[in-house]
Protein backbone atom coordinates (compact mmCIF):
# COMPACT_ATOMS: atom_id res chain seq x y z
CA UNK A 1 0.00 0.00 0.00
CA UNK A 2 3.24 2.58 -0.20
CA UNK A 3 2.70 5.13 2.85
CA UNK A 4 5.76 6.20 4.98
CA UNK A 5 8.45 4.12 3.65
CA UNK A 6 10.65 6.96 2.32
CA UNK A 7 10.37 5.81 -1.54
CA UNK A 8 9.23 9.10 -4.13
CA UNK A 9 9.23 9.37 -7.64
CA UNK A 10 11.35 12.38 -8.00
CA UNK A 11 10.75 12.27 -11.81
CA UNK A 12 7.06 12.56 -11.61
CA UNK A 13 5.78 16.26 -12.07
CA UNK A 14 3.65 16.69 -8.80
CA UNK A 15 7.38 15.64 -6.64
CA UNK A 16 8.93 18.55 -8.56
CA UNK A 17 10.64 21.25 -6.27
CA UNK A 18 11.70 18.14 -3.67
CA UNK A 19 14.58 16.68 -5.89
CA UNK A 20 15.85 20.19 -7.04
CA UNK A 21 15.96 21.64 -3.54
CA UNK A 22 15.21 19.51 -0.75
CA UNK A 23 16.49 16.06 -1.16
CA UNK A 24 19.28 15.79 -3.94
CA UNK A 25 22.84 14.71 -3.65
CA UNK A 26 24.04 18.50 -2.61
CA UNK A 27 20.75 19.79 -0.66
CA UNK A 28 21.54 20.49 2.79
CA UNK A 29 18.95 17.88 3.83
CA UNK A 30 20.01 14.81 2.05
CA UNK A 31 24.12 15.92 2.88
CA UNK A 32 23.31 15.66 6.71
CA UNK A 33 21.65 12.48 6.24
CA UNK A 34 24.16 10.65 4.30
CA UNK A 35 26.96 12.05 6.42
CA UNK A 36 25.23 11.30 9.81
CA UNK A 37 22.18 9.43 9.76
CA UNK A 38 22.07 6.95 6.71
CA UNK A 39 21.91 3.87 9.49
CA UNK A 40 18.56 4.85 9.90
CA UNK A 41 15.43 4.76 7.15
CA UNK A 42 14.81 7.86 4.94
CA UNK A 43 11.45 7.43 6.12
CA UNK A 44 12.14 7.78 9.40
CA UNK A 45 14.88 10.24 9.16
CA UNK A 46 12.84 12.48 7.17
CA UNK A 47 9.69 12.37 10.22
CA UNK A 48 12.16 13.17 12.55
CA UNK A 49 13.43 16.40 10.34
CA UNK A 50 9.35 17.89 9.64
CA UNK A 51 9.20 17.21 13.49
CA UNK A 52 12.05 19.49 14.28
CA UNK A 53 10.60 22.14 11.50
CA UNK A 54 7.37 22.22 13.14
CA UNK A 55 8.77 22.11 16.65
CA UNK A 56 11.27 25.11 15.65
CA UNK A 57 8.25 27.19 13.49
CA UNK A 58 5.76 26.94 16.64
CA UNK A 59 8.53 28.16 18.61
CA UNK A 60 8.22 24.67 21.19
CA UNK A 61 4.12 25.07 20.96
CA UNK A 62 3.97 21.42 19.09
CA UNK A 63 6.68 19.62 20.03
CA UNK A 64 6.05 15.73 18.78
CA UNK A 65 9.12 14.00 20.44
CA UNK A 66 6.97 12.05 22.64
CA UNK A 67 4.85 11.13 19.62
CA UNK A 68 7.76 9.78 17.71
CA UNK A 69 8.02 6.37 16.41
CA UNK A 70 10.58 4.57 14.26
CA UNK A 71 11.10 1.30 12.93
CA UNK A 72 10.37 2.19 8.93
CA UNK A 73 11.75 -0.27 6.38
CA UNK A 74 12.34 2.35 3.39
CA UNK A 75 11.32 0.61 -0.44
CA UNK A 76 13.71 0.67 -3.10
CA UNK A 77 10.60 1.11 -5.81
CA UNK A 78 7.74 2.83 -5.59
CA UNK A 79 6.21 2.90 -9.46
CA UNK A 80 3.04 4.81 -9.28
CA UNK A 81 3.53 6.57 -6.31
CA UNK A 82 2.91 10.43 -7.97
CA UNK A 83 -0.25 9.17 -9.43
CA UNK A 84 -1.75 8.57 -6.00
CA UNK A 85 -1.11 12.37 -4.71
CA UNK A 86 -4.02 14.57 -5.03
CA UNK A 87 -4.33 17.05 -8.05
CA UNK A 88 -5.24 20.47 -7.34
CA UNK A 89 -8.73 20.14 -8.39
CA UNK A 90 -11.12 20.20 -5.09
CA UNK A 91 -12.24 18.31 -2.43
CA UNK A 92 -13.39 15.40 -4.66
CA UNK A 93 -9.50 14.72 -4.74
CA UNK A 94 -8.98 15.51 -0.86
CA UNK A 95 -11.61 12.66 0.06
CA UNK A 96 -10.10 10.49 -2.64
CA UNK A 97 -6.82 10.70 -0.69
CA UNK A 98 -7.11 11.37 2.61
CA UNK A 99 -10.94 9.79 3.03
CA UNK A 100 -10.86 6.38 0.77
CA UNK A 101 -7.40 5.32 0.33
CA UNK A 102 -5.49 6.84 3.67
CA UNK A 103 -8.73 5.86 5.87
CA UNK A 104 -8.58 9.50 7.73
CA UNK A 105 -11.50 11.45 8.97
CA UNK A 106 -12.39 14.51 7.31
CA UNK A 107 -10.95 16.57 10.25
CA UNK A 108 -8.02 14.64 9.69
CA UNK A 109 -8.13 16.28 6.04
CA UNK A 110 -8.04 19.87 7.19
CA UNK A 111 -5.91 19.42 10.03
CA UNK A 112 -2.83 18.13 7.62
CA UNK A 113 -3.59 20.68 4.89
CA UNK A 114 -3.48 23.47 7.99
CA UNK A 115 0.62 21.96 7.03
CA UNK A 116 0.26 24.85 4.41
CA UNK A 117 0.80 27.66 6.79
CA UNK A 118 4.26 27.13 6.45
CA UNK A 119 6.59 27.19 3.06
CA UNK A 120 5.41 28.96 0.10
CA UNK A 121 4.31 27.74 -3.81
CA UNK A 122 6.71 28.03 -6.52
CA UNK A 123 5.58 28.41 -10.24
CA UNK A 124 8.64 27.05 -11.98
CA UNK A 125 7.65 24.15 -9.71
CA UNK A 126 3.81 23.68 -9.18
CA UNK A 127 2.77 26.65 -11.12
CA UNK A 128 1.18 27.99 -7.81
CA UNK A 129 2.75 30.93 -6.61
CA UNK A 130 2.92 32.79 -3.57
CA UNK A 131 2.24 32.23 -0.06
CA UNK A 132 -0.88 30.94 1.93
CA UNK A 133 -0.88 33.39 5.06
CA UNK A 134 -0.82 37.22 5.54
CA UNK A 135 3.29 38.06 5.07
CA UNK A 136 6.77 36.08 4.18
CA UNK A 137 7.64 35.61 7.68
CA UNK A 138 4.23 34.19 8.67
CA UNK A 139 4.99 32.04 5.97
CA UNK A 140 8.06 30.38 8.47
CA UNK A 141 5.33 30.02 11.58
CA UNK A 142 3.23 27.02 12.56
CA UNK A 143 0.00 28.31 13.60
CA UNK A 144 -3.86 28.57 12.62
CA UNK A 145 -3.19 31.57 10.35
CA UNK A 146 -3.78 29.52 7.76
CA UNK A 147 -7.57 29.05 8.94
CA UNK A 148 -7.94 32.42 9.57
CA UNK A 149 -6.89 33.16 5.99
CA UNK A 150 -10.49 31.55 4.89
CA UNK A 151 -12.32 34.36 6.30
CA UNK A 152 -10.18 37.40 6.24
CA UNK A 153 -9.29 37.47 2.85
CA UNK A 154 -12.05 37.97 -0.57
CA UNK A 155 -10.67 35.22 -2.53
CA UNK A 156 -11.47 35.26 -6.35
CA UNK A 157 -10.37 32.72 -9.22
CA UNK A 158 -6.76 33.78 -10.62
CA UNK A 159 -5.42 32.27 -13.99
CA UNK A 160 -8.70 30.88 -15.47
CA UNK A 161 -7.41 31.59 -18.93
CA UNK A 162 -3.97 31.31 -18.35
CA UNK A 163 -0.93 29.04 -18.66
CA UNK A 164 -0.56 28.62 -15.58
CA UNK A 165 -3.02 26.70 -13.31
CA UNK A 166 -5.70 27.82 -12.22
CA UNK A 167 -6.10 28.48 -8.18
CA UNK A 168 -7.39 31.59 -5.99
CA UNK A 169 -6.24 34.76 -4.80
CA UNK A 170 -7.59 37.87 -2.74
CA UNK A 171 -8.45 41.13 -4.26
CA UNK A 172 -6.25 43.31 -2.48
CA UNK A 173 -2.65 44.22 -3.32
CA UNK A 174 -0.45 41.04 -2.92
CA UNK A 175 3.37 42.41 -3.53
CA UNK A 176 6.10 40.12 -4.43
CA UNK A 177 4.30 37.03 -2.62
CA UNK A 178 0.93 36.65 -3.81
CA UNK A 179 -1.75 35.36 -1.29
CA UNK A 180 -3.15 31.99 -3.14
CA UNK A 181 -5.31 29.05 -2.27
CA UNK A 182 -5.49 26.12 -4.61
CA UNK A 183 -9.36 24.88 -4.76
CA UNK A 184 -8.18 21.50 -2.57
CA UNK A 185 -7.90 24.75 0.27
CA UNK A 186 -10.79 26.86 -0.78
CA UNK A 187 -12.93 23.65 -0.93
CA UNK A 188 -12.76 23.16 2.55
CA UNK A 189 -14.83 25.55 3.86
CA UNK A 190 -16.87 26.61 0.36
CA UNK A 191 -18.62 24.61 -2.36
CA UNK A 192 -16.99 26.72 -4.72
CA UNK A 193 -17.93 23.81 -7.31
CA UNK A 194 -21.72 24.87 -6.85
CA UNK A 195 -20.68 28.01 -7.70
CA UNK A 196 -17.25 28.56 -9.64
CA UNK A 197 -16.39 31.90 -10.36
CA UNK A 198 -17.37 33.44 -7.18
CA UNK A 199 -15.77 35.71 -4.42
CA UNK A 200 -15.76 33.77 -0.60
CA UNK A 201 -16.95 37.11 1.12
CA UNK A 202 -19.20 39.89 -0.82
CA UNK A 203 -19.10 42.04 1.79
CA UNK A 204 -15.63 42.89 0.70
CA UNK A 205 -17.05 44.18 -2.61
CA UNK A 206 -14.33 46.28 -4.26
CA UNK A 207 -12.16 42.87 -3.40
CA UNK A 208 -14.29 40.74 -5.07
CA UNK A 209 -14.11 42.90 -8.33
CA UNK A 210 -10.57 42.19 -9.32
CA UNK A 211 -8.64 40.84 -12.52
CA UNK A 212 -10.90 41.57 -15.01
CA UNK A 213 -14.10 39.82 -13.10
CA UNK A 214 -17.48 41.34 -11.77
CA UNK A 215 -17.97 39.03 -8.39
CA UNK A 216 -19.21 41.47 -6.05
CA UNK A 217 -22.85 39.21 -6.14
CA UNK A 218 -21.52 35.96 -6.53
CA UNK A 219 -20.67 34.76 -2.93
CA UNK A 220 -18.96 30.92 -2.84
CA UNK A 221 -22.07 28.93 -1.31
CA UNK A 222 -22.16 27.11 1.97
CA UNK A 223 -22.67 23.02 1.91
CA UNK A 224 -25.64 22.09 2.41
CA UNK A 225 -27.12 20.61 5.96
CA UNK A 226 -26.45 16.78 5.72
CA UNK A 227 -23.50 17.05 3.57
CA UNK A 228 -20.60 15.43 4.64
CA UNK A 229 -18.72 17.93 3.90
CA UNK A 230 -19.95 20.28 6.16
CA UNK A 231 -17.58 18.21 8.51
CA UNK A 232 -14.73 20.10 6.51
CA UNK A 233 -15.89 23.55 7.12
CA UNK A 234 -16.90 23.14 10.91
CA UNK A 235 -13.02 21.98 11.41
CA UNK A 236 -12.14 24.91 9.50
CA UNK A 237 -14.11 27.45 11.99
CA UNK A 238 -13.05 25.22 14.63
CA UNK A 239 -9.27 25.54 13.88
CA UNK A 240 -9.42 29.32 12.89
CA UNK A 241 -11.06 30.18 16.57
CA UNK A 242 -13.39 32.87 15.46
CA UNK A 243 -14.88 35.00 17.74
CA UNK A 244 -18.71 35.64 17.87
CA UNK A 245 -18.05 39.40 18.36
CA UNK A 246 -15.61 39.55 15.59
CA UNK A 247 -11.53 38.83 15.41
CA UNK A 248 -9.86 35.12 15.98
CA UNK A 249 -8.74 33.83 19.65
CA UNK A 250 -5.11 33.43 19.95
CA UNK A 251 -5.51 30.00 20.77
CA UNK A 252 -3.49 27.22 18.54
CA UNK A 253 -4.91 24.18 21.00
CA UNK A 254 -7.23 22.48 18.68
CA UNK A 255 -5.71 22.74 15.63
CA UNK A 256 -2.51 21.61 17.37
CA UNK A 257 -4.40 18.67 18.80
CA UNK A 258 -6.00 17.65 15.55
CA UNK A 259 -2.98 18.11 13.73
CA UNK A 260 -0.68 15.69 16.23
CA UNK A 261 -3.68 13.13 15.89
CA UNK A 262 -3.52 13.48 12.46
CA UNK A 263 0.11 13.14 11.83
CA UNK A 264 0.36 10.17 13.83
CA UNK A 265 -1.83 7.86 11.89
CA UNK A 266 -0.68 9.20 8.43
CA UNK A 267 2.98 8.64 9.13
CA UNK A 268 2.15 5.08 10.51
CA UNK A 269 -0.39 3.80 8.08
CA UNK A 270 -0.37 -0.01 7.48
CA UNK A 271 2.88 -0.05 9.74
CA UNK A 272 3.86 -2.70 12.64
CA UNK A 273 6.68 -2.78 15.11
CA UNK A 274 7.34 0.71 15.38
CA UNK A 275 8.76 1.95 18.57
CA UNK A 276 9.05 4.67 20.36
CA UNK A 277 12.42 6.22 20.52
CA UNK A 278 15.10 4.26 22.29
CA UNK A 279 17.06 5.56 25.26
CA UNK A 280 20.42 6.85 24.11
CA UNK A 281 23.41 4.34 25.18
CA UNK A 282 25.50 5.59 27.94
CA UNK A 283 28.71 4.65 25.92
CA UNK A 284 29.71 4.85 22.71
CA UNK A 285 29.21 2.09 20.45
CA UNK A 286 31.91 0.52 18.43
CA UNK A 287 33.13 2.76 16.15
CA UNK A 288 34.65 6.64 16.37
CA UNK A 289 32.04 9.66 16.41
CA UNK A 290 31.40 11.29 13.09
CA UNK A 291 32.69 14.73 12.65
CA UNK A 292 29.93 17.39 12.28
CA UNK A 293 28.76 17.50 8.79
CA UNK A 294 29.93 19.57 6.33
CA UNK A 295 26.82 21.59 4.98
CA UNK A 296 26.55 22.54 1.52
CA UNK A 297 25.14 26.19 0.41
CA UNK A 298 21.41 26.13 -0.76
CA UNK A 299 21.13 28.64 -3.68
CA UNK A 300 21.02 32.35 -2.96
CA UNK A 301 21.20 31.46 1.21
CA UNK A 302 24.40 32.67 3.43
CA UNK A 303 26.86 30.43 4.50
CA UNK A 304 25.71 27.56 6.54
CA UNK A 305 26.91 27.09 10.46
CA UNK A 306 27.40 23.61 12.09
CA UNK A 307 24.67 22.45 13.41
CA UNK A 308 24.51 22.95 17.49
CA UNK A 309 25.53 19.81 18.22
CA UNK A 310 27.28 16.61 17.30
CA UNK A 311 25.62 13.62 15.51
CA UNK A 312 25.19 10.50 17.18
CA UNK A 313 28.00 8.00 16.66
CA UNK A 314 26.66 5.28 13.86
CA UNK A 315 25.93 2.31 15.85
CA UNK A 316 26.61 -1.18 13.35
CA UNK A 317 22.96 -1.80 12.22
CA UNK A 318 21.66 -2.75 9.03
CA UNK A 319 20.90 0.30 6.99
CA UNK A 320 16.73 0.60 7.21
CA UNK A 321 16.18 -1.59 10.41
CA UNK A 322 17.70 0.79 13.15
CA UNK A 323 15.34 2.34 15.63
CA UNK A 324 16.07 5.88 16.43
CA UNK A 325 17.46 7.15 19.81
CA UNK A 326 16.88 9.80 21.74
CA UNK A 327 20.18 10.95 20.93
CA UNK A 328 19.87 10.47 17.14
CA UNK A 329 16.16 12.36 17.32
CA UNK A 330 17.72 14.97 18.84
CA UNK A 331 21.07 15.56 17.35
CA UNK A 332 18.48 15.40 14.03
CA UNK A 333 16.71 18.31 15.32
CA UNK A 334 19.56 20.63 15.86
CA UNK A 335 20.81 20.05 12.36
CA UNK A 336 17.69 21.33 11.24
CA UNK A 337 17.85 24.41 13.73
CA UNK A 338 21.15 25.07 12.62
CA UNK A 339 20.12 24.90 9.06
CA UNK A 340 16.67 27.12 9.26
CA UNK A 341 19.14 29.44 11.36
CA UNK A 342 21.63 29.93 8.66
CA UNK A 343 18.63 31.80 6.08
CA UNK A 344 19.19 34.91 8.25
CA UNK A 345 16.16 37.26 7.14
CA UNK A 346 15.57 35.35 4.14
CA UNK A 347 12.33 33.97 4.84
CA UNK A 348 11.48 33.39 1.49
CA UNK A 349 14.33 30.54 0.81
CA UNK A 350 13.32 29.55 4.62
CA UNK A 351 10.20 29.11 3.90
CA UNK A 352 10.86 26.84 0.54
CA UNK A 353 13.15 24.75 2.72
CA UNK A 354 11.14 24.33 5.86
CA UNK A 355 7.82 23.71 3.93
CA UNK A 356 9.43 21.29 1.86
CA UNK A 357 11.05 19.33 4.27
CA UNK A 358 7.27 19.09 5.56
CA UNK A 359 6.07 18.42 2.48
CA UNK A 360 8.80 15.39 2.05
CA UNK A 361 7.07 13.42 4.30
CA UNK A 362 3.62 14.23 3.54
CA UNK A 363 4.23 13.08 -0.40
CA UNK A 364 5.89 10.04 1.13
CA UNK A 365 2.79 8.99 3.07
CA UNK A 366 0.06 10.20 0.78
CA UNK A 367 0.45 7.40 -1.62
CA UNK A 368 -0.63 4.70 1.01
CA UNK A 369 -3.90 3.25 0.02
CA UNK A 370 -5.72 0.85 2.59
CA UNK A 371 -7.56 -0.59 -0.52
CA UNK A 372 -4.46 -1.54 -2.27
CA UNK A 373 -3.40 -5.11 -0.40
CA UNK A 374 -0.74 -5.78 -2.81
CA UNK A 375 0.80 -2.59 -3.34
CA UNK A 376 -0.38 -0.33 -0.41
CA UNK A 377 3.10 2.23 -0.39
CA UNK A 378 2.91 4.57 2.42
CA UNK A 379 5.64 5.68 4.73
CA UNK A 380 8.68 3.98 3.05
CA UNK A 381 11.22 6.71 1.93
CA UNK A 382 10.23 6.44 -1.66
Amino acid sequence: PMGSDGCIDMEHPDNSGLPQDIWCDTCPLTQVYNNNFSHISKADFWIAAANAVIRIASNDELNLKNDYVSGRVDAESCVGQGARLPAASGCDAVEGVFVDRLGLTRTDAVALLGAHTIGRGNEDFSGHHGIWVDTEAQSVVWNKRYYEEFFRRAWIPRNQNDSAPQDWTWGGRNGDSPRFFLNTDLCLAFDIEATFPCCSDTTQRTNCDRNGQVLRNTQCASYPAGSPREEFANAVELFAGRRAGGGFSNDNTPFFSAFASAWGKATTNGLRDLVPLVSSPTSSPTGSSSDPPTLPQPSGSPTLPQPSLSPTPKPTKSPGFAFVTEQEYDAIDADIAALSAAFGNNNILRAHFLGGIVRLVAHDFMDFDITNEAIPMGSDGC
